[in-house]
């Protein structure tokens, strides 16, 4: 054996026991069994650690700690259960990060991978600029002329028709429009309304309190936590996506992170509260976005770590 297979060999080994602890952590026997291979040779331990680190990091366990069990007789796992329980974790593993994913598809009629852009014609003619990781839903039965954005941000330049209004649906609140442009942004706990010529009139989704009667060229909604709060901005940075940049101004980082990370194909994690909270003004390259999260948080003492290519670790050293 090579000593690549090696260390691929010890690595599978310490996977394999950090999926049969999490599933069997007062397992006595088990843990007998695994104490023996850790301290079997300093190797194992080091690929152990680096495992559950790694594990940590995403977010799927709390560290293991070492415990004094009673001692038992050592009864080795047969290899082929050995391959089950690796083989179950992995599959559960999968099926969290795959089905949200599958949600999306049973909902949307179309959507956008990551770093992928897409523009939409609709049967009146408006047209949907959408961004990366984006999906939505359209309704266009009888009367209405309804789309619904599931995730992401997308552009819409609305044909006019007084005698059927444009709607978009983001989560609580619902845009409502006869003929104009805007942007509309839907994150975890908040949407962006950003309108670039004519007007739009946002409500809550019933319909019942009206959050912007008429927010024009030049206007910003953001409404997070029941709240709604209108700025003024500069029309042409309306969508800045469009041309594969990033605007922040006087934005916290961690707002700045969740954007960023739709456009990279692993999971991004940002580690320091306090680094998230502090505030940039800047533009940044949508188009080398890994670059751009270092450019974030480097005047600010912040870091990217790369754990191979699915996951990006933002932290103060």
């Amino acid at each position: 054996m090579t000593s690549a297979d090696l260390i691929t060999s010890r690595r599978e080994q310490a996977l394999d026991w950090l999926m049969r602890l999490q599933q069997a952590p007062h397992d006595p026997h088990l843990r007998e069994m695994f104490e023996q291979w850790r301290a079997s040779d300093a190797a194992n331990a080091e690929a152990y650690r680096k495992a559950e680190r790694v594990w940590q990091l995403t977010g799927q366990l709390a560290p293991t700690t070492t415990q004094h069990w009673p001692k038992a007789p050592v009864v080795q796992l047969p290899a082929r259960r050995r391959r089950w329980w690796l083989g179950a974790a992995v599959a559960a593993c999968l099926l969290v990060a795959v089905a949200p994913s599958l949600s999306l598809r049973l909902q949307a009629d179309y959507r956008t991978g990551q770093g992928e852009t897409r523009d939409v014609t609709l049967v009146d003619g408006s047209v949907v600029q959408m961004d990366s990781d984006t999906a939505i839903a359209v309704d266009y039965s009888g009367a209405r002329r309804d789309v619904r954005l599931l995730t992401g941000q997308a552009f819409f330049e609305v044909k006019p028709d007084k005698g059927k209004p444009f709607r978009v649906h983001a989560e609580a609140i619902e845009v409502t429009v006869t003929g104009t442009a805007f942007n509309v942004e839907l994150r975890p706990g908040r949407v962006g309304v950003d309108v670039q010529h004519g007007s739009v009139r946002v409500a809550d989704e019933q319909g019942a309190h009206v959050l912007a009667g008429a927010l024009t060229a030049g206007q910003r909604l953001r409404y997070r936590d029941g709240l709604a709060q209108v700025q003024a901005f500069v029309p042409s940075q309306v969508a800045a996506w469009r041309q594969g940049q990033l605007i922040a101004d006087d934005q916290p980082v961690a707002e700045l992170v969740q954007a960023l990370a739709r456009y990279l194909p692993g999971k991004v994690l940002l580690r320091d509260q306090a680094l998230g909270e502090k505030r940039v003004t800047g533009v940044y390259d949508l188009r080398k976005p890994e670059t751009a999260l270092r450019a974030l948080v480097r005047p600010h003492g912040g870091e990217v770590r790369s754990y191979g290519p699915w996951l990006l670790v933002l932290s103060k050293p």
